[in-house]
């Protein structure tokens, strides 16, 4: 039985958010992979496209959407690499990216001011508080999925 990841739960649930509110959307170009792991083995990749606050953003696990959608612009690109429980510490403000980067909790590759903004865009969008009630409202698929996020 393939496991499911909270990343695969959490992430979409980000994305469609974004759709919905361009207020949401940051003034920050740059392209994200995010290597989700799982007991430190890979488990799936992530892949999130900033273009600035005027064109909607991408969250995808479709690389080659994203490389269309780039279409030969420069951007710069920063590689991270994550436990998926994290993600879900991350986003909901349990885990800062300092202490985590610090702890060796995650690997950047890349631009780490540019890191560090997408950590700062999601708490000024309310990412928090919106995964928060994300979470609320989803609790008994998370625990099915992460029984560890029970300890969050």
């Amino acid at each position: 039985m393939a496991t499911t990841l909270v990343s695969d739960i959490i992430l979409p649930e980000v994305d469609r958010q974004i759709s919905q509110d361009q207020a949401l959307w940051p003034p920050v170009k740059g392209f994200f992979i995010l290597s989700v792991t799982k007991k430190r083995k890979p488990s799936t990749t992530w892949y999130i496209l900033f273009q600035g606050n005027e064109i909607q953003p991408i969250i995808t696990k479709n690389e080659a959407k994203v490389r269309d959608a780039l279409n030969k612009k420069k951007v710069k690109v920063v590689k991270i690499r994550v436990e998926d429980h994290d993600v879900l510490n991350f986003i909901t403000g349990g885990l800062t990216a300092i202490k985590a980067y610090v702890n060796r909790r995650i690997k950047v590759k890349g631009d780490l001011a540019l890191a560090q903004r997408l950590v700062t865009l999601f708490e000024k969008a309310g990412g928090h508080e919106r995964a928060l009630d994300f979470i609320r409202q989803n609790e008994q698929l998370l625990l099915r999925v992460n029984p560890d996020s029970a300890k969050l």
